[in-house]
């Protein structure tokens, strides 16, 4: 298309002379007006290289015919129109060629823009994305290599090359935050130029943009690309905040997700403590209600009142730890501190008081076996009864009739172990994360009695005193529960 235009504008310049000489060679014609057509017609096509050569095509053609009326009758005003129309006709080519050649770099330039954004559009991995922008400015640019060096918190992204060379252009621009023009690289006949600009944002280089051409580079090219480097830069940028963007909403409704699971779990789990605690209160009012009536209503030998009397005290003793953990524990979910008064307490006996209080007798044995010369520990009395017997008494629930609970406590630096050994059915593992949550209990352990507060009153009372509280337990072999308490100095 280019070469017909061409050869239509040498025509139209050949014919428009004809007929200024046809007319007898009046430097005047309206006729020279009209090598402006193809004057305009060759700029357009071909930018300022085209508007120069169709304007000194059409001067050398017209030449002749001023000149020689100037040479006759010297500067008439036929001869300055002839005069004015070479300006004219060079001003017109030199002016349209260049506008063209600028409004196809600003549309290369947008076109590479809008390549640059659809390289980097979507959530592909940073390292992709840069061989995508890679390929469409080699393919934009018309360049023979383009490498691209992008800042991934403290690891540089390459894409056209392995890594950053120490010493290289790339490297020093990254350092620096400058361009670089090298005139010639080497590796062949033509220079191979050379330009490496930093990706600036916000002043601050995240990057580097190296492109390589075989011949000229010249200055308002090395100067689009480093504008070019400044668009890519704002573009990684803006890439890089909109995947961030797209993770951080990810993550948060990920994270509402889960917050709105564990408010459905805590909501069911706190329905189902209120029948268990219903259950649990009920368990000790009805017994002490009963035996108390049966007391008041006719006289009974001096053994049955004992043991009946022994009953309940047993469950008033269940019913006051029951009523004590949910006190507790509604000051913990208040943020509320447990209130100690601590003491040394000698820690072997309070062992024992905790194994007399759960000793089942033939129905099981519970062992005490502490270590000797154990110091005693900084501790509130209280506090520390409510510890053990929590936990003895998970212990002694969850193990088979007849078997085994040990207690002990051995000395570990500044600190006492105390370790409540079972060999009952164990915790299963999904369940063993949640056990010092309020309120849950394991699904398999449904069939014992029990509010799911202890633990979690346990584990606050413990870290409390600044202590640490350590559940160990495996499948049908038994469960170890290690406290550990400051002694005293």
């Amino acid at each position: 298309m280019r070469r017909g235009l061409a050869a239509a504008a040498t025509l139209t310049l050949a014919a428009v002379t004809a007929r200024i000489a046809l007319t007898g060679g009046d430097p005047a014609s309206a006729f020279r007006h009209a090598y402006l057509i193809p004057v305009v017609a060759l700029g357009l096509a071909f930018g300022g290289l085209g508007g120069a050569v169709g304007a000194g095509a059409a001067l050398v053609l017209y030449a002749p015919v001023v000149l020689a009326e100037i040479e006759r009758a010297g500067l008439t005003p036929e001869t300055i129109e002839g005069l004015v129309t070479f300006v004219v006709v060079a001003g017109v080519g030199a002016l349209g060629g260049a506008l063209t050649t600028r409004a196809r770099r600003q549309r290369v330039r947008y076109e590479t823009l809008l390549a640059v954004q659809r390289a980097l559009a979507g959530a592909t991995p940073l390292d992709a994305a840069l061989g995508r922008l890679r390929a469409a400015l080699i393919e934009r640019l018309r360049v023979a290599d383009v490498g691209l060096v992008v800042r991934d918190g403290e690891r540089p992204v390459v894409a056209g090359a392995d890594r950053v060379v120490a010493g290289s252009v790339a490297a020093g621009v990254l350092a620096a935050g400058s361009s670089v023009f090298v005139p010639d690289a080497g590796g062949g006949r033509r220079p191979r130029r050379v330009v490496a600009t930093p990706l600036l944002v916000a002043g601050v280089s995240i990057g580097v943009l190296a492109v390589e051409r075989v011949g000229e580079l010249g200055g308002d090219e090395r100067a689009a690309l480093e504008a070019l480097g400044a668009h890519i830069a704002v573009a990684l940028e803006h890439a890089r905040l909109t995947s961030r963007q797209r993770r951080f909403a990810e993550e948060l409704e990920q994270r509402v997700a889960s917050a709105t699971r564990h408010l459905e779990e805590l909501d069911r789990a706190k329905s189902a403590f209120v029948a268990v605690a219903s259950h649990e209160l009920r368990t000790p009012l009805t017994a002490l209600q009963g035996f108390s009536e049966i007391l008041a209503m006719r006289p009974h030998a001096p053994d049955e009142v004992a043991r009946m009397a022994g009953i309940m005290r047993a469950e008033a003793a269940r019913l006051g730890r029951i009523v004590s953990d949910l006190l507790d524990l509604s000051s913990i979910e208040r943020g509320l501190a447990p209130t100690l008064h601590r003491t040394a307490v000698a820690v072997e006996a309070a062992l024992a008081a905790a194994a007399g209080l759960f000793n089942r007798g033939a129905g099981g044995t519970i062992v005490v076996d502490c270590a000797p010369e154990l110091p005693p520990v900084d501790a509130d009395p209280d506090a520390l009864e409510r510890i053990l017997a929590n936990l003895v008494s998970n212990a002694v629930k969850y193990s088979p009739r007849g078997s085994e609970v040990r207690l002990g406590a051995h000395r570990a630096g500044a600190m006492v172990e105390v370790e409540i050994r079972d060999r009952g059915i164990g915790i299963p593992d999904d369940a063993l994360a949640r056990i010092f949550e309020p309120y849950y209990r394991a699904a398999e352990t449904g069939t014992v009695r029990g509010t799911g507060l202890g633990l979690a009153v346990v584990k606050a009372l413990v870290e409390a005193h600044g202590g640490a509280i350590h559940v160990e337990s495996a499948r049908g072999v038994g469960t170890r529960v290690t406290v550990s308490m400051p002694a005293v100095p």
